[in-house]
């Protein structure tokens, strides 16, 4: 998995969410139930684009590093989850649509990503990776694309699970009733997230709030440290990400994602994201697309 590229695929198994009254679980119960709940959730929000709405802002500079010609920026994009029928992949991909206001023009051969994947087209993963990276040029700081509100969900399953080492933190009530704070983190390289274009490995912790009867995830906090040769872990990033219910899906989506990105040699940066207007679409399949 690419932490620095927009698309990243999560494996499907079409399952339930499982349900039961208030008991006492085991870590592992609980586990097992979050990784359900992810598999689920997966399934349900195939094929959904949303809009979100980014503030990123230089909020310090280290001693000595000049300021930047601007210090906010405002970006809105269309986030697009996509499963092709029979497919076991499901991915996600950005397209940025106005930056500060201004609509972003697009190349000549570029079309809106909706369009791209509710009509029939050759190469559509590979033309809507292309429209992704190049959206990644409007953050204020070379950021890359690090900053999905969906990347934590993905260690939840299987195939990544094991790499983990999980902890049961306390209650979290505030969040609600049954919702228990659970702490990962990697346990050796290699790491599952890397920078695209070096060698350098990104060592993944954090926290996930998860309800006890449902294993719905309420909120997730991703936290990044670039694996440095010969320098060792310096911090990298952190992102929080939180889930409401919506009502016309049907489902729980993203509500707000906060990143932060501390740089000991540049500006340090950070972003408030929300999410909203969730519609589901349909993908064609008369002509094939590439994997």
């Amino acid at each position: 998995m690419r932490a620095w590229i927009t698309a990243f695929s999560i494996a499907l198994v079409l399952t339930s969410v499982v349900s039961g009254a208030a008991e006492t679980l085991t870590l592992q119960q609980l586990l097992d139930r979050a990784s359900a709940y992810e598999l689920a959730f997966v399934e349900q929000f195939s094929n959904v684009v949303a809009e979100e709405q980014c503030l990123q802002r230089i909020v310090s500079l280290p001693s000595g590093v000049a300021a930047p010609s601007k210090s906010t920026r405002a970006l809105k994009s269309d986030l697009l989850l996509v499963t092709y029928p029979g497919a076991a992949k499901w991915q996600a991909f950005r397209q940025v649509l106005e930056v500060d206001g201004q609509p972003v023009q697009p190349k000549d051969d570029d079309i809106r990503l909706m369009q791209l994947f509710a009509s029939p087209a050759a190469d559509a993963i590979e033309r809507a990776t292309a429209i992704a990276a190049a959206g990644t040029r409007h953050n204020l700081l070379d950021i890359g694309a690090l900053n999905n509100p969906l990347l934590a969900l993905a260690f939840l399953q299987p195939e990544y699970r094991g790499r983990f080492r999980f902890t049961r933190g306390g209650m979290a009530k505030e969040l609600g009733p049954t919702v228990r704070i659970v702490r990962f983190r990697e346990k050796e390289a290699p790491y599952v997230l890397t920078a695209a274009g070096t060698a350098d490995s990104l060592l993944s912790s954090g926290q996930m709030w998860i309800e006890e009867d449902s294993g719905r995830i309420v909120k997730t906090e991703l936290q990044v440290e670039r694996m440095v040769f010969a320098v060792g872990l310096r911090p990298g990033a952190e992102i929080v990400t939180t889930f409401r219910f919506d009502a016309e899906l049907g489902i729980s989506v993203p509500n707000e994602m906060r990143d932060w990105y501390p740089s000991r040699a540049k500006a340090n940066l950070s972003g408030v994201a929300t999410y909203s207007h969730f519609r589901r679409f349909q993908v064609h399949t008369e002509e094939r697309v590439r994997n």
